[in-house]
């Protein structure tokens, strides 16, 4: 308490500075003026949330469960998908510690050529950033029914008749044990933030016939091969906390 008589300051230099303000000495009375657009500023002004400026912002907390879906009234929360700061904004996402690489693999038979087949991703699969890795790789061929390249001309993850993801390649499979491996995106978003599925692979190829002549056609066919486990995808992004 100040009485009357006592100046608390003589100049600007005597009040003790403050973060987000501008102090000076008025009348011997250290007063302060609000700097705007500054954490700190105790205003949680636009632009700033409570991951860039918790010292302003304190509500909606960037924490806890994703609600994914309700049932009888009931909120459903995420299995996976929580709110997380990062970089300064509020997102869905996932802890990267929980990630498992779930790996696939079969043998294909078609057209008279033996094939390897494998299939890579993430459990769960981030759907924006995550992609899923398919390698093709040459086991044998008839040469009596068939004549190399065998040539791998696009790959397509599907739902039923659902298109979710597609990359071309055009690559040829020239000798045994040749290969190839590709990073597929899946590009299609569902509406569920969450989502449970089973998918299926499917590879567009081109192979040289030989038919009952004896003479060389080309054969362009593709075929399908179940993913042998589901996939667990969720759909991160900037939170939608208001």
């Amino acid at each position: 308490m100040i009485s009357c008589g006592n100046k608390e300051c003589k100049e600007d230099s005597d009040c003790s500075a403050q973060k987000c303000f501008d102090v000076s000495c008025v009348k011997g009375m250290c007063e302060k003026e609000i700097q705007f657009d500054c954490c700190g500023n105790l205003q949680c002004e636009d632009g700033e949330n409570t991951c860039s400026c918790n010292l302003d912002c304190k509500k909606p907390k960037c924490e806890g469960p994703v609600a994914v879906g309700e049932v009888r009234g009931k909120t459903i929360s995420g299995q996976y998908l929580e709110y997380m700061c990062v970089e300064d904004k509020c997102m869905m996402s996932f802890d990267e510690t929980n990630v498992k690489k779930i790996p696939l693999v079969s043998e294909k038979t078609i057209s008279g050529v033996d094939l390897d087949l494998g299939i890579t991703f993430n459990k769960p699969f981030g759907l924006i950033d995550d992609k899923i890795m398919v390698s093709i790789s040459l086991k044998d061929y008839d040469d009596s029914k068939v004549k190399l390249p065998f040539v791998i001309k696009s790959i397509k993850i599907l739902d039923n008749k659902l298109l979710y993801g597609e990359l071309n390649v055009n690559k040829q499979l020239t000798q045994l044990g040749s290969g190839v491996k590709e990073l597929v995106p899946l590009t299609f978003i569902p509406e569920e933030k969450e989502k449970e599925i089973a998918l299926t692979l499917k590879i567009d190829y081109e192979l040289g016939k030989i038919n009952t002549k004896g003479e060389e056609e080309i054969l362009r066919e593709s075929f399908t091969e179940k993913f042998s486990q589901k996939m667990f995808l969720v759909v991160t992004g900037e939170s939608d906390l208001k």
